[in-house]
């Protein structure tokens, strides 16, 4: 998908697709849809007075010109009432008339830029909305059937507004949010047998290639040699070798204030000796959803070349159950030296990434926020809605929690109480893998704090967010891309 700025008047825009805007408490039409209503001969005033066009956030109203001027059909979109009016909803309203527009099998439109008048909204802003909403609607992961048909996506969006570098930046960002949201989705929606350790470690090699990032594939060899027990332990099962992914980018002189991002790279999760239940394991390939994060905020960041210091980290492995494999009752030592009393094979996750973080500590991160499909527990108590926070760093949590509310991520924090600790002790080793069924979403999060030990550190749950169930405003089913955005926005700020 392209964008083009254009400065024409109406009535010399060709297009098969025109798209406006109208807002609900409008006392009257735009100057732009005044002007189409008078070529029109009051045709949209008309369809305002009878009802037919009410301005309600989304709705949609397709008007054909019927030959009268040069551009072919009208697509007018409610824009809810203008004092609520944000840039969340100038995504979702873009991506109302990217699903129209291919629907109608249109690949060329021309639109005006909503809310770009509006007080408490920048150009930027906007236009960064804009093209976000516009490249995530058109996402479609392209799948394995042979009878899949070609699906007509819109390929070039022009603008109409007076052009400058604010617009043309917002674009760019929000392309590059886009794209690496977009990334992250496919690698989440990869089925398992394809999406491997060895495939995630080719796709994070080509990220750093193009970008000229700095990268690192440990090996099981190397892994032995640093004492990563945690990835070591988890992939006994597997015959797919374990990897260690580790990019590094640097934005500033010096590697000092380096934020380090862990990503759980499972592929996937069948449980191991304690083996998950039959039903829906298939969406087991999803549990590498936080490393594909991960991948995708690189990838946003190598686009737009942000001045900051950032390590990625992903441990990636299968859980799979074997003759080979860890099992309940086996006590191991990871990277930190610290040994875990393993009493459930199905939290894994935690275990490689407690060597992630160790890992990222080591090459310098200063601050870390891992993110991870870690726990069913935080579907019980978020659903799919919001993404689970936990931090020893409230000031850290807080800058995120700020970052995401611009995105229009949703984040909700849980507390790390101490009296949650007991939980996980164990009487044979340093730390239990499993605290029981109350609080797992706690405690599995007090259990990576403890290698994070006085680093600030954030945790996030997006077991609920990585994987839509069903078709959302901006994302289709299956992977979302859950937190790329929140992520990037945080280093910008």
């Amino acid at each position: 998908m392209k964008f083009e700025i254009i400065n024409k008047e109406l009535s010399a825009i060709q297009t098969d697709l025109l798209v406006m805007g109208y807002y609900e408490d409008m006392d009257k039409p735009s100057r732009e849809l005044a002007e189409v209503d008078r070529l029109l001969d009051g045709a949209i005033v008309d369809l305002i007075n009878q009802g037919d066009i009410t301005g309600k956030l989304k709705e949609t109203t397709l008007i054909h010109t019927l030959g009268k001027i040069s551009i072919r059909r009208i697509l007018v979109i409610g824009l809810g009432s203008k004092d609520k009016f944000n840039y969340q909803n100038v995504k979702e309203v873009v991506a109302t008339a990217i699903k129209k527009a291919n629907h109608l099998k249109v690949k060329k439109i021309v639109s005006y830029l909503f809310g770009k008048n509006l007080p408490n909204m920048t150009e930027q802003e906007v236009a960064h909305s804009f093209a976000e909403g516009a490249v995530l609607a058109n996402y479609r992961f392209n799948g394995y059937s042979s009878n899949n048909e070609e699906r007509s996506e819109v390929e070039l969006i022009q603008l109409i507004v007076n052009d400058s570098e604010a617009i043309k930046k917002g674009l760019e960002y929000g392309i590059a949010f886009a794209k690496g949201t977009n990334l992250a989705r496919d690698l989440v929606n990869t089925p398992g047998n394809m999406m491997t350790p060895t495939h995630m470690a080719d796709k994070a090699i080509e990220i750093a290639r193009r970008f000229g990032m700095e990268y690192e594939i440990l090996e099981q060899s190397d892994m032995e040699r640093l004492g990563m027990g945690g990835l070591l332990a988890v992939a006994r099962g597997s015959k797919q070798p374990p990897k260690m992914i580790v990019l590094k980018y640097r934005g500033k002189e010096t590697w000092d204030d380096v934020l380090g991002l862990v990503g759980k790279g499972l592929t996937f999760d069948s449980g191991g000796i304690s083996i998950k239940p039959r039903e829906n394991m298939d969406l087991m390939k999803s549990d590498m959803g936080g490393g594909a994060t991960v991948l995708g905020v690189m990838e946003v960041i190598g686009r737009i070349k942000p001045k900051v210091n950032v390590v990625a980290i992903i441990p990636s492995t299968e859980n799979m159950p074997s003759g080979n494999a860890y099992k309940p009752g086996d006590v191991i030592t990871t990277m930190s030296g610290k040994t875990v009393e393993i009493l459930n094979t199905d939290a894994e996750g935690r275990l490689i990434l407690a060597d992630g973080i160790t890992y990222a500590k080591q090459l310098g991160a200063s601050r870390i926020i891992d993110i991870a499909t870690l726990t069913g527990a935080i579907l019980i108590a978020l659903g799919n809605v919001a993404t689970g926070a936990m931090t020893n760093n409230q000031k850290f949590l807080t800058d995120l929690m700020s970052s995401a509310e611009q995105t229009g991520e949703k984040l909700w924090q849980l507390p790390l109480f101490d009296e949650y600790k007991e939980q996980i002790k164990s009487q044979i080793a340093d730390i239990k893998n499993v605290g029981g069924r109350m609080a797992g979403s706690i405690t599995a999060a007090l259990f990576l704090e403890s290698f994070a030990e006085n680093t600030p550190w954030i945790h996030l749950d997006i077991a609920g967010t990585a994987f839509a169930d069903k078709d959302t405003a901006l994302s289709p089913k299956g992977g979302t891309g859950s937190m790329v955005r929140s992520l990037v926005q945080l280093l910008l700020n």
